[in-house]
């Protein structure tokens, strides 16, 4: 008998062969995707999709580059703004020089009022699950009212504070120069504004104090990037005004829940929580925190784009909440806290600062107990396969209006 043929190995496939191909293509497609992603989240985060606009830009417009020459003054020329020093004192007048000036200048049909006052005083408060007694003596706030000239003593106000003193061994560029800079520019633009070394003080004992409907305090932990609405309150309506006008909305309800953890503290809590419950908002800068508070808060570490993204939404704001229409919304409002109907706050979240999503509590529940429902009724389905899909999803729907009924009666 011949020998037999040894069995023929079967060649193995090319490298370049049809399945290798449509994989190198499906991955390839994946990291263009990633890439791109990545580098869209990386120029909102960084406010790069924001062009500031120079000091030469039209006066009818917000401008980064006008900020930035009130900031060159107060964190440059000014050696220092801390509590105690002369650079403080001298930050706090040319505050007041510059206020004075607008008031100066402004047009008959506009009351301007410009004070400063030293305040004094003491208050207690939690901090990290700890009670924690403060004090202060003689520290100056600037107050700065802009009404019409038919305007009465105690028509209604909206605040919008932001602190001028600075951390020790910082310049405070960011924090908290940016605010006071970009405070007096909306001025120029068109509200009673405050820059406060004592906010406390100035709630508890200016005749102005009990004219204030809402307010706006803005801060920074970093030197840019994201302005993020980290706490609004109480009630839902100042993050819903937020919602209908901010240009770049940045914010996320969110970062209100995970605050508290934070080993640190705004003038939010006086205004809203600790002294009186004012709907007001608590923004700031996050990025760059490593900046924060050290002597590296500089005016050349500050993004390009962060402080005119601030002061378009900050312009608009101001816009909205001195609507006669909304500041009324906001009165019914607090009367329904008041006669024991709640207004628990609200789900909102931006999408890379084009729009917000927003939306109640009572339609949160239901949202976000529907997948609970489908992981319910999927083995379900699977079990009786005879029964329709119309079945089972008016099954759902029913499942649904009662876990509502059953909220509302709750």
């Amino acid at each position: 008998m011949p020998p037999r043929a040894p069995p023929r190995r079967r060649p193995a496939p090319a490298a370049g062969g049809p399945g290798f191909g449509d994989s190198a293509r499906v991955l390839l497609a994946l990291a263009a995707l990633y890439a791109a992603m990545s580098l869209l989240a990386y120029r909102v985060i960084h406010m790069r999709h924001v062009a500031p606009l120079g000091a030469d830009a039209p006066r009818g417009n917000f401008s980064e580059g006008r900020v930035l020459q009130h900031l060159r003054r107060l964190a440059v020329d000014i050696p220092g703004r801390q509590e105690g020093s002369p650079g403080l004192e001298a930050a706090a007048q040319y505050i007041k020089g510059e206020l004075q000036g607008l008031a100066a200048r402004a047009g008959p049909e506009y009351r301007i009022e410009v004070e400063e006052t030293l305040v004094s005083g003491s208050f207690s408060m939690m901090f990290l699950r700890h009670r924690v007694t403060l004090g202060y003596r003689n520290h100056k706030n600037i107050v700065m009212r802009v009404s019409s000239n038919v305007s009465e003593d105690d028509d209604p106000s909206l605040l919008v504070n932001g602190h001028f003193d600075s951390p020790l061994g910082s310049p405070g560029a960011a924090d908290c120069g940016s605010c006071v800079g970009i405070c007096k520019s909306c001025v120029d633009l068109f509200l009673c504004m405050l820059f406060n070394q004592g906010s406390h003080g100035f709630i508890k004992t200016h005749r102005w104090n009990r004219t204030i409907r809402a307010f706006i305090n803005i801060e920074a932990s970093g030197s840019g990037g994201t302005d993020l609405v980290c706490q609004s309150g109480p009630g839902s309506w100042p993050s819903r005004v937020y919602a209908q006008t901010a240009k770049y909305p940045m914010a996320n309800s969110v970062a209100q829940d995970m605050f508290g953890i934070i080993p640190g503290d705004t003038d939010y809590r006086i205004f809203a929580e600790d002294i009186t419950n004012i709907p007001g908002l608590d923004i700031i800068f996050v990025l760059g925190g490593y900046f924060y508070h050290t002597s590296y808060d500089t005016l050349e570490n500050l993004l390009p784009g962060s402080i005119q993204a601030r002061g378009e939404n900050l312009f608009n704001l101001v816009k909205a909440f001195t609507n006669p229409m909304l500041l009324k919304e906001n009165e019914i409002s607090n009367k329904a806290a008041k006669d024991g109907i709640e207004d628990v706050g609200a789900v909102f979240f931006d999408y890379l600062t084009w729009f917000m999503v927003f939306y109640s509590r009572d339609i949160s529940l239901i949202l976000h107990s529907l997948p609970i429902a489908i992981f319910l009724l999927v083995p379900l389905f699977l079990k009786f396969p005879n029964i329709t899909l119309m079945s089972w999803f008016v099954t759902l729907l029913g499942f649904m209006r009662g876990k509502t009924e059953m909220w509302n009666v709750h």
